[in-house]
């Protein structure tokens, strides 16, 4: 794959007719290149941070005595994590035949496509993180006889459901279909964070070859 990938970028995204000046295809090609190995590099980056929190992250929530909300959250990140990298592997498919152009766009195509394949999936994933957090810290709240007390007294004319007020559990339910309703808006404030400059370059270097093609 990595030869296939390397040829591409050789062949340039332009023919010599219509190119004045072969100089501006490498410094395109060498562009893209790196745009492209970036967002990959990040991509690689983003699956080992997953796989590390997945082992911290139960032995942090056994100091805490919410030991199974932190193997739930382990299996969940693992879940994402693979299928990210199902999704990574798509890479292959794109055709290793194109120019370096056709094929950022393949690459541009199959990122926006694998985005919103994974947007459906965190529309899940998001209560589900939610509803473990507030389990842990349920978990946590049940071993401070102090705290319950106080809150007791504080709250006295509230009901209480397991030591917890109603109210508190009305709150959950509601942020947690409000996280379901608005994953979409979630997931993508998300990429920003993460992956937004990268993907801002790479639309940016696709817009100036293809000014670059039309001549303008």
């Amino acid at each position: 794959m990595k030869n296939s990938i390397e040829a591409i970028w050789k062949e340039g995204f332009l023919s010599e007719k219509n190119l004045v000046v072969p100089k501006i295809n490498d410094l395109y090609n060498q562009k893209s290149k790196h745009v492209v190995d970036n967002i990959r590099r990040m991509f690689r980056i983003n699956l080992i941070v997953i796989v590390v929190l997945s082992i911290i992250l139960p032995i942090v929530h056994y100091f805490v005595d919410a030991f199974w909300q932190g193997v739930a959250t382990s299996i969940l990140l693992l879940f994402t994590g693979w299928y990210n990298k199902v999704q990574m592997n798509g890479i292959k498919a794109l055709d290793p035949g194109a120019t370096s152009f056709d094929y950022l766009k393949s690459f541009d195509g199959w990122l926006r496509e694998t985005l919103s394949r994974s947007e459906k999936l965190m529309r899940f994933s998001y209560p589900l993180y939610f509803l473990i957090a507030v389990s842990t810290i349920w978990s946590t709240w049940n071993n401070q006889e102090k705290l319950i007390m106080a809150t007791r007294q504080r709250f006295s004319g509230s009901i209480f459901i397991a030591n917890v007020p109603l109210f508190a559990i009305i709150v959950v339910g509601i942020v947690t279909v409000l996280m379901f309703l608005f994953a979409d808006r979630i997931y993508k404030w998300d990429i920003r964070l993460m992956y937004g400059r990268v993907f801002a370059k790479l639309e940016e270097t696709i817009a100036e070859m293809e000014e670059l093609r039309q001549g303008k």
